[in-house]
């Protein structure tokens, strides 16, 4: 079950969040459950995975965080790796990954 949260809630309860388009990791993320989600007036805005005290936010609108990840091919990178995969471990693993990646390479 995803909890509604406002985007500050998001904002001040994460110190590193990364914030994707909309369906950009869908590949990556079909087994990850949301934790919360954010509406604004037109409905809803985007989602939110906690992974290890990351937050990630995927939408519409995602968060405007301290890092949006602007680098589509290493999105697009490890969403087709994701996809070439069936095995639930594997792509968890390729999760963490990605996530471990982008907050070393960012400074997130």
């Amino acid at each position: 079950m995803k909890l509604k949260a406002t985007k500050k809630e998001m904002c001040d309860g994460f110190y590193k969040i990364i914030s994707i388009g909309y369906c950009d990791l869908q590949s990556l993320l079909k087994y990850e459950n949301p934790i919360a989600y954010s509406c604004g007036v037109y409905g809803w805005s985007c989602d939110y995975y906690n992974f290890d005290g990351v937050l990630l936010s995927t939408g519409y609108s995602p968060l405007n965080a301290k890092r949006t990840l602007d680098d589509y091919e290493l999105v697009r990178e490890y969403d087709n790796k994701a996809r070439d995969l069936q095995n639930r471990e594997e792509i968890t693993a390729l999760l963490h990954e990605f996530i471990n990646k982008v907050t070393q390479e960012t400074k997130v």
